[in-house]
């Protein structure tokens, strides 16, 4: 008989960064490096990724850079 096993707790979250006016919003696994943090648009077929299948020690990094960084910097540095 298997034993049946909890699903990974996803993490989830949104930041709206002060000096660009832009809200950026993340999701991944505690322990495992599938963390994607990416700035939230109108719409969902065009999203400007800036880390993807990372660990959220990365994904915290960015956040923390861009939080004091211009609009057209952020968007420089997001990958469309």
């Amino acid at each position: 008989m298997e034993a049946s096993r909890k699903p990974l707790a996803k993490v989830e979250g949104r930041k709206r960064m002060r000096f660009s006016g832009l809200t950026v919003a993340w999701r991944g696994t505690p322990s495992l490096d599938d963390w994607v943090a990416y700035i939230v648009t109108g719409t969902k077929s065009k999203k400007l990724i800036l880390a993807a299948h990372t660990s959220e020690r990365t994904v915290k990094g960015i956040l923390a850079r861009i939080e004091g960084m211009s609009k057209r910097e952020v968007e420089k540095l997001a990958k469309g």
